[in-house]
């Protein structure tokens, strides 16, 4: 029976192995295949046909901006990814009033703007579920019990069309188009990851806190000098996953921010929308997209190891 069990269960491992590998090598075949696009004179892809082969150097002899270039996708891509157009919207609540916010970047503005959203959106949607499931877990009362109800509540029933109600409110108090505000409306603590500072800090052993009374820590400072830079793992794990998340996003800041183009809406906007476009090319288009793509893929590559690595809850030896 055992051996039955055994064979069933290696069985089971190797089908998912398989699986894994398979779908590991299709996601580095697609970028691949992406990478050796973007190299690609444009003629070389819709003339010649070379999708899979190699560049064809050839063709860039032919043109005459990049000539012998094989960068050149990324040269013009860099020159070439920019917005210009006129915007405008009302603000105020009792006291209306046009703002004039053209919507205007090229890639270095729109880098910063993704920086300062992606950066900042990324920390505060950290730090609250941090600080709530820290409350939560920490402090057993009733508020605590009818906060982890609410969050449970908010996680398992979806609430949509609150969008324009968003943006009308954004406006009203003047916090609309501008990065304070969206840090604000993303320190939110109803969502999955309240749920894993809170078993993270539930798992801790209450010793911390009770030696830290015993030499008279406040209870700020028993959170903030012990409980918090035991869940620096955890807090830098979530963070990356959410600035990964809010660096891909362009529809937040296409609503939200839209004086202050992010990257991802720049890229979207000049090889989607933008018909009249010379991005319609898929080379260019493509080098766009792997220009958008390495920063997430440098700092996977830097951080992979924290963020795969097992979080141990504490360090109280019973």
């Amino acid at each position: 029976m055992s051996k039955t069990k055994s064979r069933k269960t290696n069985l089971l491992f190797i089908v998912i192995l398989i699986i894994l590998i398979l779908y590991t090598a299709m996601m580095f075949g697609l970028l691949l295949l992406g990478i050796n696009i973007s190299l690609k004179q444009y003629l070389d892809v819709e003339v010649n046909g070379n999708i899979f082969g190699l560049p064809n150097m050839d063709y860039w002899a032919l043109d005459q901006q990049y000539t012998n270039n094989i960068f050149g996708n990324y040269l013009y891509a860099f020159k070439n990814i920019k917005l210009n157009k006129n915007n405008s919207y009302i603000v105020g609540l009792f006291v209306k009033e046009r703002v004039n916010a053209p919507i205007q970047g090229d890639i270095i503005s729109c880098t910063i703007y993704t920086l300062l959203y992606a950066g900042g959106c990324a920390f505060f949607a950290t730090f609250m579920p941090m600080f709530m499931g820290y409350l939560c877990a920490m402090y057993k009362n009733k508020a605590s019990a009818l906060i982890y109800t609410l969050v449970l509540f908010v996680i398992g029933m979806p609430i949509v069309g609150a969008m324009p109600s968003t943006i009308n409110l954004m406006r009203s108090i003047r916090l609309y188009d501008t990065f304070i505000g969206e840090w604000i409306r993303k320190a939110s603590f109803a969502n999955m990851y309240f749920l894993i500072f809170y078993a993270f800090f539930k798992g801790l052993s209450p010793d911390f806190s009770e030696a830290a009374e015993i030499d008279g820590a406040s209870q700020l400072s028993t959170m903030f000098r012990i409980y918090v830079p035991l869940a620096t793992g955890v807090f830098f794990t979530v963070y990356i996953i959410l600035f990964v998340n809010f660096w891909n996003d362009f529809t937040t800041p296409m609503m939200f921010l839209p004086s202050r183009p992010t990257l991802a809406y720049a890229i979207y906007y000049t090889t989607t929308l933008d018909s009249g476009s010379s991005f319609n090319h898929a080379t260019r288009r493509m080098a766009a997209l792997m220009i958008f793509a390495i920063p997430v893929i440098v700092m996977f590559s830097l951080f992979n190891k924290q963020l795969m690595t097992n979080l141990t809850m504490g360090g109280v030896k019973e």
